[in-house]
């Protein structure tokens, strides 16, 4: 990796010291109702810009599909997936939520207000970037029984992507995240590839759910600090193995609360839950 890509990292990595997002709500079911949210526990503001967001899943077997293919060539475009990136100049705020739908237009029409985000253009929201070897397929959307949702940053000039948050569902072995041993060499200036670090293996990953939620529910974080994840010798942004995390405790099932984190709002009905719109 070139110096000058080595010292963007350092200056990233310090400027998210203090925390980075995490993804704290997803609605699987209804499909009018899919969305992602993503939450800034920190006291900062956070820059946007070169934040990712994609479900794939894979391993060094399914390189071209998987997302960490997007620093050396197209990532291969498969049924209802999508890989994309927010707009420049977006940022997220101390303490603040963004919801990010797959149509904006459905979204509204099952929570009554408009997402900050949407995938696919319906005018209702601002439209998530399709970066150059990313894409957003025209069906993209969340798989109700076994997927995963990762959120990663990447500056455009280095071999390897940088973890922010992971979830996954499921009981699926084949379809969890392992970039262990993967070897890329991406656009920054020299012929020497990066290799990621060791993850947790595929068998040892510990799902939110072994299926997905039922229509009525959403997946919610309840634990901010991620729980038992390793925070080192991992491929996160700030060393964490974030395949690691103890999801089944760090997450709960309950009514969804777009646009609101479960720690902020005493549990109640979602009647009261929706008159917060």
């Amino acid at each position: 990796m070139r110096k000058s890509a080595i010292a963007a990292l350092i200056v990233t990595t310090i400027a998210f010291s203090q925390g980075i997002p995490l993804l704290s709500e997803i609605c699987v079911t209804p499909t009018t109702g899919e969305f992602i949210e993503i939450h800034n526990p920190t006291s900062s503001s956070i820059a946007l810009d070169d934040i990712y967001l994609c479900d794939l899943y894979g391993t060094a077997a399914t390189l071209p599909s998987f997302y960490p293919q997007i620093t050396a060539g197209p990532v291969t475009n498969t049924s209802a997936d999508f890989l994309v990136r927010f707009p420049a100049g977006s940022s997220l705020p101390a303490g603040g939520v963004i919801t990010i739908a797959m149509k904006g237009s459905d979204f509204q029409s099952t929570y009554g207000a408009a997402p900050d985000y949407e995938l696919l253009n319906s005018g209702v929201g601002t439209q998530m970037v399709t970066p150059p070897n990313g894409y957003i397929n025209p069906t993209a959307g969340l798989t109700n029984g076994d997927e995963v949702v990762v959120l990663f940053y990447w500056n455009g000039l280095t071999d390897l992507v940088y973890d922010l948050d992971y979830a996954l569902w499921g009981d699926d072995p084949t379809r969890v995240v392992d970039k262990t041993g993967i070897s890329i060499d991406g656009p920054d200036g020299d012929t020497i590839p990066s290799t990621y670090l060791a993850e947790t293996p595929a068998a040892s990953q510990n799902a939110i759910s072994t299926g997905g939620h039922s229509s009525g529910q959403s997946f919610q974080r309840v634990d901010f600090t991620e729980g038992t994840e390793s925070q080192s010798g991992g491929n996160g942004l700030t060393g964490h193995d974030e395949t690691s995390e103890n999801m089944s405790t760090t997450w709960l099932t309950a009514p969804p609360t777009p646009g609101v984190t479960y720690t902020s709002i005493p549990r109640t009905t979602w009647a009261g839950i929706k008159s917060l719109w």
